[in-house]
């Protein structure tokens, strides 16, 4: 098979085609020239980043005929060794199929051999994160006191399931994810070389789908590629991936502000017409509204050509941004129904026939600004909360509303105009719940208080039992709140302890006699099935 792809055609071949490592590049190149190279070098990042090459690249630097060099020949018979993946002592591991210790130790084996014609005897062990911690632990003394002129460097893409003793005895150097500009640019001038006709737009599209690698984009051109148009638009390529064009989530955006349900749902099923996978389907709309929102808050998405971008401003004004936010939140929370329903397209359809209401949500700080100024008014106010529901605002939201309803309404009407004696036991045994309900112990004793007296929005209790009188005291203020919530009106409450009067001992008593005399005792006896003695 003659015909290499793309990714191993183009593979950087010295550090100035490295694209977005300059850090890592810079590093590297200075320990080269000035000669302080480590022993081992950790590399962490995303897939397709360079972790490899550029651990293939510094492999070269140190072995070739004419270095340690930061720019090796690349024609001296180590350089293209090292190329071809040949050499004898540049050794490449495969950590995810050597992952034993006696992989390791038949690593170490070779460690003992000296270099052929090379200058260091490097190991690159790609995926190191898969080999066993027992691995890694027989790896530990040969990192710390290598052979002379041996060089370890690691490739993970997980660094956190690497020892962190294996870690402190490496330098490490995290990859960053690869620009979509700088993708862009590298598929551009790919794509001249091979004489391949490609829309930019096409390119962007690629460089989204290849998310920070640039091997994946490479890979994904190859298949591109593979189509055979003459002329390649980004329409042949959302139709190669099955991704959703950028066309339909305008177009559904502008359904949403005209509050056009039917369209919303039309353009929902052309998307399933074309067996589009419904979750790239909604991640694709997030990262759309993402986008939106950005813009919103005047910061320019990175990952957008110059016409998207102005035509996703021009659609941005037609919301708020607490609308954007709340379509975020509500198509976060959608994807958890529709993974669970058995019915997945009927949840799918309520879902974006809700989003296209979305423009009769009210925010919360309007209403709160209608209500100040007088143009909604107290009876009009449920109204307005029965709809803010119905978009499923946030009940701290709701609550908010209902504070400022309670507020205005606490001093127009109390629920009594005038408390006695008579009234206040008709609602003792409501208090008393209330009381028990937020203190439990104290509510029972409260319940046995007997009314003393009421004058002057002053109630008199009076209990016999020293416990009781110690806890109902340690709560009055918030007893006394209780009765203010509920009658709206300020009462203070007095506790008064009283002798025990001394009832006549009875002979024998029977159940009923303790009932009459102590309920919770005769409960317990109840419960228990005790004998009375």
């Amino acid at each position: 098979m003659s015909y290499i792809v793309l990714a191993r055609k183009y593979r950087p071949q010295n550090f100035v085609e490295v694209y977005a490592q300059d850090h890592i590049v810079q590093i590297i190149k200075n320990a080269i020239e000035s000669d302080r190279i480590g022993q081992a070098y950790l590399f962490t990042g995303s897939r397709g980043v360079g972790k490899t090459t550029l651990a293939r690249l510094f492999a070269k630097s140190l072995n070739c005929e004419t270095g340690p060099t930061i720019n090796p020949c690349g024609v001296c018979p180590n350089c293209v060794e090292i190329t071809q993946g040949i050499s004898a002592d540049v050794v490449e591991v495969d950590g995810a199929s050597n992952t034993s210790v006696d992989d390791i130790r038949d690593l170490q084996k070779e460690l003992m051999y000296s270099t052929n014609h090379s200058k260091y005897k490097i190991f690159i062990i790609d995926e190191v994160h898969m080999l066993s911690k027992s691995a890694f632990n027989a790896l530990l003394k040969t990192l710390e006191e290598p052979p002379k002129n041996v060089i370890f460097v690691f490739a993970t893409t997980e660094p956190h399931k690497i020892l962190p003793t294996i870690i402190s005895r490496c330098q490490r150097f995290d990859f960053k994810r690869i620009p979509v500009d700088a993708i862009v640019a590298r598929l551009k001038e790919i794509c001249g070389y091979e004489q391949i006709g490609i829309d930019e737009d096409a390119l962007f599209v690629i460089a989204k789908k290849a998310d920070g690698g640039m091997r994946d984009a490479l890979s994904l051109m190859d298949q591109v590629i593979s189509y055979g148009n003459k002329h390649i638009t980004s329409e042949n390529v959302r139709d190669i991936f099955g991704m959703v064009d950028n066309d339909i989530f305008h177009n559904m955006m502008k359904a949403i502000s005209s509050h056009n349900p039917a369209q919303m749902i039309f353009l929902l099923n052309a998307v399933t017409d074309k067996g589009l996978d419904i979750n790239e389907f909604i991640n694709s709309y997030l990262e759309y509204l993402r986008n939106i929102l950005l813009i919103q808050m005047a910061i320019q998405p990175k990952d957008l050509n110059q016409s998207q971008l102005d035509l996703m401003k021009e659609i941005a004004k037609s919301f708020s941004q607490d609308e954007i936010i709340y379509m975020i939140s509500y198509l976060i929370d959608s994807k958890n129904q529709i993974r669970q329903s058995h019915n997945s397209n009927i949840v799918i359809e309520m879902c974006f026939v809700k989003l296209s209401r979305i423009s009769e949500m009210k925010s919360i700080n309007h209403i709160l600004e209608q209500l100040e100024s007088g143009k909604v008014t107290i009876n009009q106010v449920p109204a307005v909360i029965q709809t803010v529901q119905s978009h499923q605002i946030a009940e701290q939201q709701t609550k908010v509303i209902q504070e400022k309803i309670i507020s205005d309404t606490k001093d127009a009407s109390p629920l009594v105009k005038e408390l006695n004696e008579d009234i206040l036991k008709e609602h003792w045994d409501i208090l008393c719940e209330k009381i028990a309900k937020e203190y439990s112990v104290t509510g029972s004793f409260f319940k046995n208080c007997q009314i003393k007296n009421f004058e002057n929005n002053g109630l008199h209790l009076t209990t016999s039992s020293s416990i009781a009188f110690t806890k109902l005291h340690d709560h009055k203020a918030e007893i006394e709140e209780i009765f203010f919530k509920h009658f709206n009106l300020k009462i203070k409450i007095f506790f008064e302890m009283i002798k025990a009067e001394v009832i006549e001992t009875i002979k024998n008593p029977s159940l009923q006699d303790i009932k009459n005399e102590s309920p919770n005792l005769a409960k317990f006896i109840e419960m228990t099935d005790s004998r009375i003695t």
